[in-house]
């Protein structure tokens, strides 16, 4: 069987946010922020219409996913040792000895583990694969491959069967 792949990897697929990776023992990184890159490669069989999914399909979801991050600082849900707590004008984050409070409008609060360029990118990648399969269906497509940039030489990626 054939296999074909498509990459959309455009100059606008980008978002700029604040966040610091959790080390464990009260220990993480200072709050910091990338410009952040992102893209997606999909893998499958050739549809009736000569191509895997449109890359006029692909670009605008990814779009709208880098936008919802864009701006933000996001903070990681399922970190047990992190507490969060979301108000309607604030939030407040513990962690160990440091404590924060940010504007609520300007917080995403993400269901991952960590903001780790490897789980951001599973984490878009979970988001699209929700969104192409729902509007689109995805029929032929076998596999999906997103990567993420926090900067030039730094990046990570995350794949799965779709």
């Amino acid at each position: 069987m054939a296999t074909f792949r498509i990459r959309v990897d455009h100059e606008n697929l980008k978002f700029s946010s604040a966040h610091f990776v959790l080390f464990g023992n009260g220990k993480c990184e200072s709050l910091h922020g990338h410009n952040y890159r992102a893209w997606v490669e999909l893998e499958g069989s050739l549809q009736p219409s000569d191509y895997v999914l449109d890359f006029l399909t692909v670009k605008p979801l990814m779009k709208e996913i880098c936008e919802r991050l864009d701006h933000k600082v996001m903070l990681p849900t399922k970190n047990e040792d992190l507490r969060i707590e979301p108000g309607d004008s604030v939030v407040g984050v513990i962690y160990g000895k440091k404590q924060y409070s940010f504007p609520a409008e300007d917080v995403l609060l993400l269901p991952i583990h960590n903001t780790s360029a490897e789980l951001l990118a599973r984490y878009i990648c979970g988001v699209l694969v929700e969104e192409i399969k729902s509007r689109f269906g995805g029929d032929g497509v076998t596999a999906i491959k997103v990567g993420v940039q926090e900067s030039f030489g730094q990046e990570a990626s995350y794949e799965e069967a779709f």
